[in-house]
Protein backbone atom coordinates (compact mmCIF):
# COMPACT_ATOMS: atom_id res chain seq x y z
CA UNK A 1 0.00 0.00 0.00
CA UNK A 2 1.47 3.34 -0.72
CA UNK A 3 1.61 6.21 1.74
CA UNK A 4 -0.02 8.44 -0.44
CA UNK A 5 -3.20 6.80 -0.86
CA UNK A 6 -5.93 8.98 -0.12
CA UNK A 7 -8.65 6.38 0.25
CA UNK A 8 -7.69 3.51 3.02
CA UNK A 9 -9.74 0.40 3.69
CA UNK A 10 -10.41 -0.58 6.82
CA UNK A 11 -11.59 -3.08 9.70
CA UNK A 12 -13.10 -0.93 12.33
CA UNK A 13 -15.86 -2.76 14.59
CA UNK A 14 -17.30 -0.10 15.78
CA UNK A 15 -17.77 1.97 13.05
CA UNK A 16 -19.00 -0.37 11.82
CA UNK A 17 -22.32 -0.74 14.59
CA UNK A 18 -21.79 3.30 13.49
CA UNK A 19 -22.63 2.82 9.90
CA UNK A 20 -25.80 0.26 11.43
CA UNK A 21 -27.02 3.38 13.09
CA UNK A 22 -26.62 5.45 10.48
CA UNK A 23 -28.66 3.07 8.14
CA UNK A 24 -31.29 2.68 10.78
CA UNK A 25 -31.53 6.22 11.31
CA UNK A 26 -31.95 6.58 7.06
CA UNK A 27 -34.30 3.96 7.10
CA UNK A 28 -36.62 5.04 9.66
CA UNK A 29 -36.54 8.53 8.11
CA UNK A 30 -37.50 7.40 4.75
CA UNK A 31 -40.46 5.13 6.44
CA UNK A 32 -41.76 8.12 7.95
CA UNK A 33 -41.65 10.57 4.99
CA UNK A 34 -43.58 7.35 3.03
CA UNK A 35 -40.38 7.17 0.69
CA UNK A 36 -40.54 4.06 -1.38
CA UNK A 37 -37.71 1.61 0.12
CA UNK A 38 -36.91 -2.11 0.10
CA UNK A 39 -38.79 -3.48 3.27
CA UNK A 40 -35.27 -4.80 5.28
CA UNK A 41 -36.58 -7.24 8.03
CA UNK A 42 -33.43 -6.87 9.93
CA UNK A 43 -33.91 -2.93 10.50
CA UNK A 44 -37.00 -3.42 11.44
CA UNK A 45 -36.15 -5.43 14.03
CA UNK A 46 -34.20 -3.16 15.26
CA UNK A 47 -36.72 -0.37 14.88
CA UNK A 48 -38.60 -2.82 18.16
CA UNK A 49 -35.64 -1.47 20.68
CA UNK A 50 -36.99 1.99 22.28
CA UNK A 51 -32.90 3.24 23.23
CA UNK A 52 -29.61 3.53 21.08
CA UNK A 53 -27.74 1.32 23.64
CA UNK A 54 -29.68 -1.44 23.33
CA UNK A 55 -29.53 -1.16 19.60
CA UNK A 56 -26.05 -0.80 19.15
CA UNK A 57 -25.74 -4.26 21.67
CA UNK A 58 -28.42 -6.03 19.45
CA UNK A 59 -25.67 -4.76 16.53
CA UNK A 60 -22.84 -5.99 17.63
CA UNK A 61 -24.53 -9.33 18.78
CA UNK A 62 -25.10 -9.99 14.88
CA UNK A 63 -22.18 -9.40 13.99
CA UNK A 64 -19.74 -10.62 16.11
CA UNK A 65 -19.47 -13.76 14.40
CA UNK A 66 -18.13 -11.89 11.86
CA UNK A 67 -15.00 -10.08 14.00
CA UNK A 68 -13.92 -13.77 15.24
CA UNK A 69 -12.36 -14.20 11.41
CA UNK A 70 -9.19 -11.73 11.64
CA UNK A 71 -6.96 -13.68 9.42
CA UNK A 72 -9.75 -13.78 7.02
CA UNK A 73 -10.55 -10.05 7.59
CA UNK A 74 -7.22 -9.25 7.20
CA UNK A 75 -6.74 -10.90 3.37
CA UNK A 76 -10.58 -9.21 2.59
CA UNK A 77 -9.39 -5.30 3.77
CA UNK A 78 -6.08 -5.96 1.83
CA UNK A 79 -7.26 -7.10 -1.26
CA UNK A 80 -9.79 -4.28 -1.50
CA UNK A 81 -7.02 -1.99 -0.80
CA UNK A 82 -4.90 -3.40 -3.93
CA UNK A 83 -7.57 -3.27 -5.82
CA UNK A 84 -8.64 0.83 -5.38
CA UNK A 85 -5.11 1.92 -5.29
CA UNK A 86 -5.16 0.68 -9.09
CA UNK A 87 -7.79 3.25 -9.87
CA UNK A 88 -8.13 5.66 -6.51
CA UNK A 89 -5.91 8.67 -8.37
CA UNK A 90 -7.77 8.18 -12.13
CA UNK A 91 -11.03 7.75 -10.34
CA UNK A 92 -10.20 10.99 -8.06
CA UNK A 93 -8.75 13.24 -10.77
CA UNK A 94 -12.19 12.30 -12.69
CA UNK A 95 -14.14 13.48 -10.27
CA UNK A 96 -12.38 16.75 -9.79
CA UNK A 97 -13.04 17.08 -13.64
CA UNK A 98 -16.29 17.00 -13.21
CA UNK A 99 -17.34 18.89 -10.51
CA UNK A 100 -14.43 21.94 -11.21
CA UNK A 101 -13.26 21.17 -7.99
CA UNK A 102 -10.53 20.23 -5.90
CA UNK A 103 -11.45 16.98 -4.20
CA UNK A 104 -10.85 17.04 0.12
CA UNK A 105 -7.15 16.43 0.96
CA UNK A 106 -8.13 14.42 3.75
CA UNK A 107 -7.18 11.10 4.49
CA UNK A 108 -10.92 9.08 4.70
CA UNK A 109 -11.42 5.33 5.80
CA UNK A 110 -13.38 3.07 3.87
CA UNK A 111 -15.30 0.95 6.31
CA UNK A 112 -16.11 -2.62 5.62
CA UNK A 113 -19.40 -2.95 7.22
CA UNK A 114 -21.85 -6.06 7.97
CA UNK A 115 -24.46 -3.66 7.34
CA UNK A 116 -26.99 -3.75 3.91
CA UNK A 117 -26.72 -0.34 3.62
CA UNK A 118 -23.92 2.30 3.38
CA UNK A 119 -23.52 5.61 5.31
CA UNK A 120 -20.52 8.43 6.02
CA UNK A 121 -19.42 10.85 8.05
CA UNK A 122 -17.59 13.41 6.56
CA UNK A 123 -17.02 15.31 9.51
CA UNK A 124 -14.92 12.09 11.12
CA UNK A 125 -13.76 11.38 7.33
CA UNK A 126 -15.24 7.95 6.88
CA UNK A 127 -17.86 6.04 4.35
CA UNK A 128 -19.16 2.70 5.07
CA UNK A 129 -18.86 -0.26 2.22
CA UNK A 130 -19.90 -4.08 1.84
CA UNK A 131 -17.88 -6.34 3.68
CA UNK A 132 -20.24 -9.42 2.64
CA UNK A 133 -19.52 -8.94 -1.52
CA UNK A 134 -16.65 -9.61 -4.16
CA UNK A 135 -13.90 -6.35 -3.69
CA UNK A 136 -15.36 -5.10 -7.07
CA UNK A 137 -19.12 -4.58 -5.41
CA UNK A 138 -17.16 -2.98 -2.19
CA UNK A 139 -15.64 -0.07 -4.36
CA UNK A 140 -18.80 0.34 -6.48
CA UNK A 141 -19.85 1.17 -3.07
CA UNK A 142 -16.85 3.38 -2.27
CA UNK A 143 -17.09 5.28 -5.79
CA UNK A 144 -20.80 6.07 -4.79
CA UNK A 145 -20.25 7.37 -1.44
CA UNK A 146 -17.21 9.82 -2.38
CA UNK A 147 -19.40 11.44 -4.45
CA UNK A 148 -21.66 12.45 -1.64
CA UNK A 149 -18.44 13.53 0.14
CA UNK A 150 -17.65 16.16 -2.66
CA UNK A 151 -20.94 17.06 -2.86
CA UNK A 152 -21.71 18.11 0.39
CA UNK A 153 -18.27 20.10 0.26
CA UNK A 154 -19.38 22.47 -2.23
CA UNK A 155 -23.05 22.18 -3.02
CA UNK A 156 -24.53 21.75 0.69
CA UNK A 157 -24.64 25.84 0.57
CA UNK A 158 -26.39 26.32 -3.07
CA UNK A 159 -28.92 24.11 -2.05
CA UNK A 160 -29.90 25.55 1.23
CA UNK A 161 -29.56 29.19 -0.33
CA UNK A 162 -32.12 27.80 -2.58
CA UNK A 163 -34.23 27.06 0.73
CA UNK A 164 -34.41 22.96 0.04
CA UNK A 165 -35.39 20.80 3.24
CA UNK A 166 -33.02 17.80 4.19
CA UNK A 167 -35.40 15.48 2.51
CA UNK A 168 -34.44 17.75 -0.92
CA UNK A 169 -31.05 17.70 0.04
CA UNK A 170 -30.56 14.12 0.21
CA UNK A 171 -32.91 13.27 -3.05
CA UNK A 172 -30.95 15.52 -5.11
CA UNK A 173 -27.54 14.23 -3.67
CA UNK A 174 -28.49 10.70 -3.67
CA UNK A 175 -29.90 11.24 -7.51
CA UNK A 176 -26.67 12.61 -8.79
CA UNK A 177 -25.06 9.34 -8.47
CA UNK A 178 -26.33 8.82 -11.65
CA UNK A 179 -23.18 10.31 -13.17
CA UNK A 180 -21.22 7.35 -12.24
CA UNK A 181 -23.58 5.42 -14.90
CA UNK A 182 -22.13 8.30 -17.51
CA UNK A 183 -18.76 9.18 -16.47
CA UNK A 184 -16.94 6.75 -14.13
CA UNK A 185 -18.16 3.02 -15.65
CA UNK A 186 -14.37 2.21 -16.06
CA UNK A 187 -14.33 1.96 -12.69
CA UNK A 188 -16.93 -0.17 -11.45
CA UNK A 189 -18.29 -3.68 -11.47
CA UNK A 190 -22.30 -2.68 -11.78
CA UNK A 191 -24.57 0.17 -12.60
CA UNK A 192 -25.76 2.14 -9.95
CA UNK A 193 -29.07 1.81 -9.74
CA UNK A 194 -30.40 4.78 -7.37
CA UNK A 195 -33.60 4.63 -5.04
CA UNK A 196 -37.00 3.99 -7.24
CA UNK A 197 -38.51 7.66 -6.55
CA UNK A 198 -35.81 9.49 -7.60
CA UNK A 199 -35.66 7.85 -11.22
CA UNK A 200 -37.31 11.14 -13.10
CA UNK A 201 -35.12 13.15 -10.98
CA UNK A 202 -32.04 10.72 -12.24
CA UNK A 203 -32.94 11.08 -15.65
CA UNK A 204 -33.27 14.91 -15.54
CA UNK A 205 -29.60 14.92 -14.15
CA UNK A 206 -29.00 12.02 -16.67
CA UNK A 207 -30.04 14.53 -19.84
CA UNK A 208 -28.73 17.72 -18.36
CA UNK A 209 -25.70 16.21 -18.07
CA UNK A 210 -25.41 14.35 -21.88
CA UNK A 211 -26.76 17.89 -22.75
CA UNK A 212 -24.33 20.46 -21.24
CA UNK A 213 -21.72 18.25 -19.31
CA UNK A 214 -21.96 21.32 -16.56
CA UNK A 215 -22.57 20.03 -13.23
CA UNK A 216 -24.08 23.48 -11.79
CA UNK A 217 -26.62 23.81 -14.85
CA UNK A 218 -27.36 20.01 -13.75
CA UNK A 219 -27.76 21.10 -10.41
CA UNK A 220 -29.82 23.92 -11.11
CA UNK A 221 -31.93 21.62 -13.07
CA UNK A 222 -32.36 19.18 -10.41
CA UNK A 223 -33.51 22.26 -7.65
CA UNK A 224 -35.93 23.75 -10.39
CA UNK A 225 -37.67 19.70 -10.49
CA UNK A 226 -37.22 19.18 -6.47
CA UNK A 227 -38.82 22.08 -5.70
CA UNK A 228 -42.06 21.78 -7.66
CA UNK A 229 -42.75 18.04 -6.93
CA UNK A 230 -42.26 18.16 -3.36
Amino acid sequence: MESTQLITFVIDKNLDIANHIIALNSYRRNKERGFKQYKNDSIENLLNFKSEEEIKVEIEKSIEQYYKKETTLISLVNDVNEEWIKIEKAFISKLEKIHKFTFPNNPIKGVLSTASRFGYNTDDGWFATDMLRNKFLCIDTATHELMHFIFHKYYDQICIKNGLSKDQMWDIKESFTVLLNLEFIEFRFQLDKGYSPHMELREIIRHSWIKCHDFDKALEEAIKFIKKVI
